[in-house]
């Protein structure tokens, strides 16, 4: 599949903006919500960071939007993502 076929976009938070560039939003090639996740860590490792435990799962304290639906653990990382879908993070206040 050719990468624009592929694109996704990841839109971040204003408190994410001095991690990414002051980006708003990034664009990635990623057919599921695992390999979105693959490949901000490969591409942008600082915002990964913010974004993800060692292990790799999403942190407690953000929340990801896909499909209208909250990813929050592993078994979700498998959700088929569109070409030209965003993928919408928001910081999750409280505790």
């Amino acid at each position: 599949m050719a990468e624009e076929q592929r694109t996704v976009t990841l839109r971040l938070p204003s408190t994410l903006s001095a991690y990414s560039g002051g980006k708003s939003q990034i664009a990635l090639q990623a057919s599921t919500f695992e390999e979105l996740l693959a490949q901000l860590k490969q591409h942008h490792p600082s915002i990964w960071e913010c974004l993800c435990t060692e292990q790799g799962q999403v942190k407690q304290h953000v929340t990801i939007f896909v499909n209208n639906e909250v990813i929050r653990d592993t078994g979700n990382q498998q959700i088929s993502l569109k070409p030209g879908q965003e993928v919408i993070v928001l910081p999750t206040f409280g505790a």
